[in-house]
């Protein structure tokens, strides 16, 4: 009587080092778009970071009845209780993003929520690891004259 082998189950040796290759393959074929999604990304979320503090800076004036800086340096956002000039309170200050910097800038915003001059303010952001362009997006916050506030995916294509 004859014994029957049971079928193999599994991979070959010579199947799983072609699988490998192929994968390497891909994975050195994705690793720029990789990159720009990373640096996309860091941008986008310095981008919501000055939105929220521009946000917060809008309604501390409307509830502390009184004005309220919203300033950019470097890497960092601060928001001030400015209703007495010659001592600015710290509300609150939150750091950017690593490898992610703002143009110096910023808005007061009066009692009502306004803009103190009423006039636009523009503040973008920028990293010195990417060139802004239609595909590495550098977001800028727009403060218009009547206190509308927003964010642009792409200052180069924001007015």
């Amino acid at each position: 009587m004859r014994h029957l082998k049971a079928p193999q189950r599994g991979f070959t040796l010579v199947e799983l080092m072609v699988a490998f290759a192929i994968a390497a393959l891909l994975m050195v074929a994705a690793a720029p778009y990789f990159a720009d999604y990373g640096s996309n990304a860091r941008l986008r979320e310095g981008g919501n970071t000055v939105y929220t503090e521009a946000l917060m800076a809008q309604s501390e004036a409307i509830k502390r009845n009184r004005a309220v800086r919203l300033s950019t340096a470097a890497s960092t956002v601060q928001v001030h209780d400015v209703s007495d000039d010659t001592n600015p309170v710290l509300l609150r200050e939150r750091a950017l993003p690593a490898g992610v910097t703002v143009a110096t800038g910023s808005v007061s915003f009066g009692s009502q929520g306004l803009p103190a001059d009423l006039t636009a303010v523009a503040i973008d952001l920028s990293s010195p690891l990417v060139a802004c362009s239609a595909d590495n997006r550098c977001p800028g916050l727009r403060v218009d004259g009547g206190g509308a506030i927003r964010l642009c995916g792409n200052h180069l294509d924001c007015p």
